[in-house]
């Protein structure tokens, strides 16, 4: 009876409580810096270590690890304006377009020479006017891609199939693409771009600079086919 009393009335320390007392005491070994003196830890390489030792190593690791992210973080801040900047001037390009040919060499100029797309087209879904072979793509071959691709978004980013890719790359090995839908309701086109990288595109991306691409075209690619259109009919 005594020692199923004794069980009961001493209290039970673990690990957890531990922890939790310094978390919340965690001026504990400065009220108690004699304790500093006789601990200590294994190390793997080192051996046996003080506490102040093994603290210092742990906040020189962390600092080691938060240099590196500032670090990638920097990089990827420095890319991302980059990226911005080639954006904007195409856009500036783009607005001062008179024709589609214009259009198609702003964007093959940005996307090659700057940004190192090798591949890019840009296709018209039954246009009521006659287009040059580059700028045509047929209903029947469209709409298979339409149907597999951009069944919950005008954006696609990610891998093809070898069939898809001839439609759109028959020359190029690409590995990865993005393809935005053109037009209010996508009615329109579609413009592609390719990357030989297959990891270059993929569905995770942020996608808000391609957008604002897909919402600028779509905006002044109707008044060019319509002055293409003019044009046609005046020769």
């Amino acid at each position: 009876m005594t020692t199923e009393a004794n069980k009961i009335l001493t209290p039970v320390v673990d690990d957890t409580l531990i922890a939790e007392y310094l978390e919340e005491n965690t001026d504990f070994f400065e009220r108690h810096p004699q304790l500093l003196q006789q601990l200590s830890l294994r190390h793997q390489e080192r051996g046996t270590v003080s506490l102040v030792e093994r603290q210092q190593q742990v906040l020189r690791q962390r600092i080691m690890q938060l240099e590196e992210e500032i670090t990638d973080l920097m990089i990827t801040a420095r890319r991302n304006e980059e990226l911005f900047r080639v954006y904007s001037e195409l856009y500036v390009e783009l607005l001062e377009c008179t024709e589609l040919a214009d259009v198609m060499d702003a964007l093959q100029r940005t996307f090659s020479e700057q940004l190192n797309m090798p591949a890019l087209s840009l296709k018209f879904f039954d246009s009521p006017i006659e287009l040059d072979e580059q700028f045509t793509f047929a209903a029947d071959t469209h709409k298979k891609l339409l149907s597999k691709r951009f069944q919950n978004d005008p954006v696609y980013l990610g891998r093809l199939t070898a069939d898809e890719k001839k439609l759109l790359f028959p020359d190029e090995p690409i590995a990865s693409v993005a393809l935005l839908l053109l037009g209010h309701k996508g009615e329109l086109g579609m413009l592609a771009i390719g990357n030989h990288d297959a990891s270059h595109f993929e569905p995770a991306m942020d996608t808000l600079l391609v957008r604002q691409l897909q919402a600028l075209l779509s905006r002044i690619l109707p008044p060019l086919l319509s002055h293409h259109a003019a044009h046609h009919d005046a020769v």
